[in-house]
């Protein structure tokens, strides 16, 4: 190729020297032959002047030369682009996710109560300790640390360089303040029950120690908690940081910073927009903006599935399994992830009816779990038979459960409870009705009996008996099913005194729907169930504080942690315990007990193996499945890397990683 261009060139200086006499050159011309001989190569004036004194066989020649060299010097290029350009991610691009709910307290040390607050906590603060997108353990905030033989001491050296939002430095001390405000009752961090009885001093000013009392094989996961800050938080009363404004402001030493919260005109957070830090420890996030976008219901047209179909949120924080096909859409791509949740329905133990075991047995056996997965999830997901799941000490693939017995519930509740057919149950329960109102002189027969005066209504009117003794059958017939055939009487001189459970459960639409299935089962052998539905952003306050409830259909999330502690022993019982069933039982506690202290893998696994086996012996509970946790991202994320959650927030555990953008650079080192 050189050699081609270089014979043109000399055809051109030929071609310049047989016109050097030429009177017809202009001066430009002459100009350019002088400034040609004077050295071998061109001006770009000389270029862009060559065609008036080249011939047209001249002009082909040179300019299809000139073609191939640039057609050929950008294919090299390009070869060598492809052979050591590689595209790394840029800084760049805005992400809007919609999630249903609303933030309360942006606080490491009560988000545990909020998933909407744990995915922000999980952007703006970090921990000691964090979890990698392998689910592996890691020093996050620590630089490294140590553990005694006794597994009772752990000494942590802390990151340096390390900066809080506002630019000031982190230290050690706002270690030792975020451990003291856990442990202080006052404050009542749901986080405390986990740190009681642990010591955390200061040994310099780069170092941490933590001390047990027992050991705790698990005790590194629990340093995953964020750390406050200590110039922000310690002017605040420990009884007053659940209402600082702080909480909706927060200052945290994560990959993102909090910008701004838009709040609609009655004070609700509609959204949270949070920017990339440019001084974090690690690898700085490459989105520029992730906002999080609150949303009261999945369907509707103000719902969230509306809003990521009409492009108003890119993401969506999870997918109901009802919702998939309406989410699948283009450049939308659907992630299912393994999370260590399951779902189980409750038994309150408190309650009388509730109390016999073999009352909470026939339930279970009353409940059809194959038919619920497959209505309800259409089976994408995995039945259970106890609490330790797949991939936890003591797990157990051959564990048997409750098997699906209408009639076998049947036998164990007529030893309890005798029935009443529906039709009796009716009659009985409208003359019930009567009576009480005629006893409590709510009805005046007038002296002819004719007519009687009523005050069924809201306003008194006066009224045929006969019509009165039908509005109480009407008011009757409406509160009870028609699909039940009979009822159980639980008083034998009264058997208008039926059993009826109270079913409470979030309001989301797949607990629902599972709720629903499970009062049609008890239906079937007697059971009235009345089904509550309680709103996501309510049910700590009116469920889990008061445990408001017969039976609770819910959702627990197990965690890395195989630690069944904060489930099933007795000082859990209380909230912010998790402890639903109210369960009970001294050798279950001293079991719980032992194996937080367990450092053989074989032992654990026999420990949790007996504990399983004892409280299904109990059955505080109806365990029924593990369900799928399914995220919708918008295709122009890339570097999302997750296969294994242990919280839904964890969906992010690697947001620093993702990006829209990129550049090429070179990479010579291929």
């Amino acid at each position: 190729m050189f050699s081609f261009f270089k014979k043109t060139w000399q055809t051109v200086s030929k071609s310049l020297k047989r016109n050097h006499n030429s009177s017809n050159l202009e001066k430009d011309d002459l100009a350019l032959m002088k400034k040609m001989h004077k050295s071998s190569f061109f001006s770009v004036r000389q270029f862009f002047n060559i065609h008036k004194v080249l011939s047209g066989p001249e002009k082909t020649v040179f300019f299809s030369a000139l073609t191939i060299l640039v057609i050929s010097a950008v294919w090299g290029l390009n070869v060598l682009s492809n052979k050591f350009g590689v595209e790394v991610p840029k800084v760049g691009g805005d992400y809007s996710e919609g999630v249903l709910g609303s933030p309360q307290l942006i606080n490491p040390l009560f988000a545990s109560l909020n998933e909407v607050d744990q995915d922000l906590v999980n952007m703006i603060y970090t921990g000691l300790m964090r979890y990698d997108k392998g689910r592996n353990l890691v020093p996050d905030l620590a630089s490294s640390y140590s553990v005694s033989d006794d597994k009772k001491e752990y000494t942590f050296k802390l990151r340096q360089g390390v900066f809080w939002h506002d630019k000031e430095k982190f230290t050690v001390d706002d270690v030792i303040f975020t451990f003291d405000s856990i442990q202080d009752s006052i404050v009542g961090s749901p986080l405390k029950v986990t740190f009681d009885n642990v010591k955390v001093e200061k040994i310099d000013d780069n170092t941490v120690k933590f001390t047990l009392n027992e050991a705790f094989p698990s005790f590194l996961s629990t340093l995953t908690v964020g750390i406050l800050s200590q110039h922000i938080w310690s002017g605040v009363a420990p009884d007053k940081m659940k209402l600082a404004g702080r909480n909706l402001q927060p200052i945290g030493t994560g990959p993102f910073l909090f910008s701004k919260l838009v709040k609609n005109s009655s004070g609700v957070i509609n959204k949270v927009t949070l920017d990339r830090f440019a001084d974090f420890y690690r690898q700085p996030a490459f989105i520029k903006t992730f906002s999080f976008v609150f949303y009261n219901n999945y369907d509707g047209p103000d719902g969230l599935v509306t809003a990521l179909r009409e492009q108003k949120v890119d993401g969506m924080g999870f997918v109901p399994f009802e919702y998939r096909d309406k989410v699948t859409r283009k450049h939308i791509d659907l992630y299912t992830l393994k999370l260590p949740q399951y779902t189980a329905l409750f038994y309150n133990m408190d309650k009388d009816i509730l109390g016999e075991q073999e009352v909470r047995l026939a339930l279970s056996e009353a409940i059809d779990k194959a038919r619920i997965v497959s209505d309800v999830l259409d089976n994408e997901a995995q039945l259970i038979n106890g609490p330790v799941l797949e991939g936890f000490p003591g797990y157990d693939v051959n564990l048997a459960g409750v098997s699906f017995s209408a009639d076998e519930t049947n036998k164990l509740l007529d030893k309890y409870y005798p029935r009443i057919s529906a039709e009796d149950y009716r009659t009985l329960f409208v003359n019930t009705q009567v009576s009480a109102l005629e006893a409590q002189n709510k009805v005046v027969t007038s002296t002819d009996g004719a007519t009687a005066t009523s005050t069924i209504s809201d306003a008194t009117s006066t009224v045929n008996m006969d019509e009165m003794k039908k509005q109480i059958a009407d008011q009757v017939d409406n509160s009870l099913d028609a699909a039940q055939l009979f009822y159980r009487y639980t008083d034998k001189n009264d058997k208008s005194k039926i059993v009826t459970l109270n079913l409470v459960t979030s309001g989301n639409p797949e607990y629902s729907k599972v709720a629903q299935l499970i009062a049609g089962y008890l239906q079937d052998v007697g059971i009235k169930v009345n089904v509550k539905l309680v709103d996501s952003n309510d049910f700590v306050r009116q469920v889990l504080k008061t445990h408001d409830y017969d039976m609770l259909l819910y959702g627990v999330i197990v965690g890395s942690d195989p630690d069944q502690y904060p489930f099933w022993h007795s000082s859990q019982i209380n909230y912010p315990g998790l402890n639903f069933s109210g369960y009970v039982k001294r050798s279950v506690d001293d079991l719980l007990d032992k194996i937080r202290s367990t450092k053989n893998d074989s032992e654990l696994a026999t420990e949790y193996s007996d504990l399983q086996k004892t409280i299904l012996a109990d059955t505080p509970a109806t365990f029924l499945f593990v369900p799928t946790y399914t995220y919708a991202l918008s295709d122009t994320i890339h570097g999302f890397d997750v296969e294994r959650i242990a919280h839904p927030a964890d969906r992010l555990v690697n947001v620093a990683e993702w990006y829209m953008k990129t550049k090429r650079v070179w990479n010579f080192q291929k």
